[in-house]
């Protein structure tokens, strides 16, 4: 519903643009008459062929001025407008950033707390403090992993913010990441299928965050699906664009709502414990940093969904 609202915002500041050049070409055109049939005979005394017309001129003259103020008033207007609900946009984004982000630390310091207490106390016997010491390490890598993604979807959403190019095999990339979690694929039991070229797809990138991007979306397939699904990945050379194909059979993405929208998807990472709906916006930002396009387009039979990604 915000996004049909603000199209229809941007539709008529476009509307009213238009709108401003053509009562500005109108008043331009109207300037000439004005000149010739009215300022030339008073200022050149000489002129004495005056056009019949020229009363009704003004008179369209001053209309066109009426138009174009009209039109200039009304791009005024709906530009502030449009510049004043991304402003609350961004700060509703923003505390509910700050909201979410509390609300996902807060129970894992408080298991810290608590277990650092215990063992302070004396309250652990020895023989079970091995495995605290275990789960206080798991809860701080999950805080640690919760403050990283709100450090980098910050950053990524800077002006000042610019992507280390380098020349980078895309193939390579994708390739390294499933390596990297390939052993969680079968700990879930997960069957991948892997169709990368052996030739490399060459396209300028920063390479941490073109690996973060697709980490997050390859990392998804086992974090926020079933075990024992299906999924494949595939690299392609679309006419000079590299694209790149994630797709699984495991649940079906919610319909008409923006997963790639900050927390659309953190009541679902929240059920099974992981993430804070940020990931896949941290990957959206990524891809679009680097002049690029990701979406969810229609998978094949065999799968539910499927994340493009078009560099």
């Amino acid at each position: 519903m915000k996004n049909k609202k603000l199209l229809s915002l941007k539709n008529k500041i476009f509307l009213s643009y238009v709108g401003l050049c053509f009562g500005l070409v109108l008043l331009f055109k109207n300037l000439d008459y004005i000149y010739y049939d009215i300022l030339d005979p008073m200022l050149n005394p000489n002129v004495t062929d005056i056009n019949a017309n020229t009363p009704s001129r003004w008179g369209y003259f001053i209309l066109n001025i009426l138009i174009f103020v009209a039109f200039a008033l009304a791009f005024y207007r709906l530009t502030t407008k449009a510049i004043k609900q991304e402003s609350e946009r961004r700060l509703q984004e923003q505390n509910l950033l700050y909201a979410a982000i509390a609300h996902d630390l807060k129970t894992p310091m408080t298991s810290v707390h608590g277990f650092a207490k215990a063992l302070s106390d004396g309250k652990i016997q020895p023989d079970e403090q091995q495995e605290i010491f275990d789960i206080i390490y798991r809860k701080s890598n999950s805080m640690n992993d919760m403050v990283n993604t709100l450090f980098d979807y910050a950053k990524l959403g800077t002006d000042g913010y610019k992507p280390a190019l380098t020349e980078v095999d895309i193939c390579s990339l994708v390739r390294e990441v499933i390596a990297e979690n390939y052993c969680d694929f079968e700990d879930h039991g997960i069957e991948l299928d892997i169709d990368i070229p052996e030739t490399a797809i060459t396209i300028n990138a920063d390479k941490t965050e073109m690996k973060r991007a697709v980490t997050n979306l390859i990392v998804n397939i086992y974090k926020h699906n079933p075990d024992g699904i299906r999924a494949k990945v595939s690299v392609a050379d679309d006419n000079g664009k590299a694209v790149i194909r994630i797709a699984d059979s495991g649940d079906s993405l919610p319909e008409g709502v923006d997963i790639f929208e900050p927390f659309v998807t953190e009541n679902i990472a929240r059920t099974v414990g992981h993430g804070t709906g940020l990931g896949l916006a941290v990957t959206k930002r990524v891809i679009e940093r680097h002049g690029g396009k990701i979406y969810v387009e229609t998978a094949a039979a065999d799968y539910t969904k499927m994340f493009v990604i078009r560099l």
